[in-house]
């Protein structure tokens, strides 16, 4: 008999151990469901899309102010160019020329108009054996309906434009003894014209050069023709 109780003593001791056991594991069961573990909250989903937000918001940033800053490249090499066609294409001919070509008695001056946007001039023309056979006359002048249009004309070829977005063109003809350059015409002792232009696309970009006249010793048959527009027409 006395054995019998201890043995039943045992299997309510180990019966008691096993339902706590299973108590304990239910209690964690509740305080810690599978889901709250295994999926997210709605504080959590809404950290995750701002932190994306943000580093969605950084990158666009970092491209629109690239974008920007290619842009603002683009437009001072734009500048940068035409200023330099403009100079490399007035300076290239007007070298050529000379203050005062005399034909017959006939003067045939390099002038600035009154404005100083406008310069005319003539360049020689060469046959193979190195003889002067004509002079070609040069205008170089800001287009009348579009003033950020530079426009040459050659002869009596159709005028071009050589250059486009120029924002400021002036030519100043050497006076008497260089003392000055706003003269109407080129003295023959100060063989020079300075040119200042200007481009602007969305800043500005400025040239400006002192070009002097190489042709001054060249002699001049009666023969020598004039290749030159109407009066009036350019």
């Amino acid at each position: 008999m006395k054995n019998n109780l201890i043995a039943y003593s045992v299997e309510r001791i180990a019966y008691s151990k096993k339902k706590n056991i299973f108590f304990s594991y239910r209690l964690s069961a509740i305080r810690y469901p599978l889901s709250a573990k295994a999926g997210f909250t709605l504080a959590e989903l809404m950290v995750v899309v701002g932190i994306f937000a943000g580093i969605f918001a950084m990158i666009l940033t970092v491209l629109t102010n690239s974008d920007q800053s290619f842009r603002v490249g683009q437009d001072r090499l734009a500048e940068q160019q035409e200023a330099r066609r403009a100079m490399d294409g007035i300076s290239g001919l007007l070298r050529q020329s000379n203050p005062a070509w005399v034909i017959n008695g006939t003067s045939y001056p390099a002038t600035v108009s009154e404005a100083s946007t406008r310069i005319d001039f003539y360049r020689p023309v060469f046959d193979a054996n190195g003889n002067i056979t004509s002079l070609k006359k040069i205008t170089f002048k800001l287009d009348p309906s579009n003033n950020e249009r530079l426009l040459k004309k050659e002869g009596t070829a159709d005028e071009v434009a050589v250059a486009h977005n120029i924002s400021f063109l002036n030519f100043g003809a050497g006076c008497a003894g260089c003392g000055s350059f706003n003269c109407a015409s080129v003295a023959e002792d100060c063989p020079a014209v300075t040119i200042d232009v200007r481009a602007r696309k969305k800043n500005e970009f400025a040239l400006s050069s002192q070009v002097s006249l190489r042709n001054q010793n060249a002699t001049l048959s009666s023969e020598v023709e004039i290749e030159e527009p109407q009066e009036g027409e350019f």
